[in-house]
């Protein structure tokens, strides 16, 4: 790790919302327009968004490393951000939920999907450096941010289908708390849908 690296590394820890950088954003006059962000696209970008990735892929439209903050976006800009099996990925959660906050409008809301820890995919990808419960992202959003600064506006399980997946998929309607401490490795889910409204 060099010196930049060290330096990136401090910004991001901790820095209360009112204190983080402002940056100028790197969104053409025709990108600035588009209103929904796709963290983590790769080359399947959401149709009329903005799609920012470490790599240079078809649809990208901003390279940057989703771990260093600030990314060069606009403050309070976006209306929808979809993060779309990306978060189980990055290194710095806390920096994620507080950047995320930062290029969010108010009202704005912010579409994760992820494995579920029980899941096969969660842990089949030696790249995945995390594993969600059902209440991990709003309790991330919660230390990140502040209670006072969101609220959950979905937040499910999604199951495969599957004729076993039913006694899970049951269980976790009749109560998601036993589901998850004594039936999750029993009957595994497939991953969690979570939107986060940002209120400002």
């Amino acid at each position: 790790m060099n010196s930049t690296d060290l330096e990136i590394s401090k910004v991001d820890s901790g820095m209360p919302l009112e204190d983080w950088p402002s940056v100028e954003s790197r969104l053409s006059a025709d990108q600035h327009a588009k209103r929904s962000l796709d963290v983590g696209c790769g080359p399947h970008k959401l149709e009329g968004s903005v799609g920012i990735d470490i790599r240079k892929l078809p649809g990208v439209d901003v390279v940057a490393n989703l771990d260093r903050h600030p990314w060069p976006l606009p403050e309070s800009h976006f209306k929808f951000i979809r993060c779309q099996h990306v978060i189980e990925h990055l290194s710095d959660l806390f920096g994620l939920a507080r950047e995320m906050y930062r290029v969010s409008a108010a009202n704005s809301v912010i579409e994760f999907k992820t494995p579920h820890y029980s899941s096969y995919a969660s842990w089949g990808d030696p790249t995945h450096r995390w594993h969600f419960a059902l209440g991990s992202i709003p309790q991330l959003f919660e230390m990140a941010v502040g209670p006072q600064a969101y609220r959950v506006r979905r937040l499910e399980l999604k199951f495969t289908g599957s004729v076993l997946d039913f006694f899970g998929w049951l269980i976790y309607k009749l109560s998601k708390k036993t589901y998850e401490k004594h039936f999750a490795w029993i009957f595994p889910a497939n991953e969690i849908i979570c939107e986060i409204e940002i209120l400002k």
